[in-house]
């Protein structure tokens, strides 16, 4: 399991989409900035399921737009997985 960590959470995004780490800020907006759509919300949120090992529910994730608040999300409610 990864840590969670800003940082690490940043990789984790920067991975997924494709951009430099140093373009994903806290206010960094997952539609506009990422151009994802739900479908690539979705996936995105999978992907982020897979590297922390850390489910939250996906209501709670479709209604975020910013990563900071998505972040904040999975570290503050987060559940790890069991094995």
């Amino acid at each position: 399991m990864t840590e969670l960590t800003w940082e690490t959470f940043r990789q984790s995004i920067s991975d997924y989409v494709g951009i430099e780490v140093s373009e994903i800020q806290q206010e960094t907006d997952v539609f506009e900035d990422l151009c994802l759509d739900s479908l690539g919300l979705f996936g995105l949120g999978a992907h982020i399921t897979d590297t922390f090992k850390r489910n939250v529910p996906i209501s709670s994730v479709a209604a975020l737009s910013k990563i900071g608040d998505l972040y904040t999300l999975l570290k503050e409610q987060g559940v790890p997985q069991e094995d």
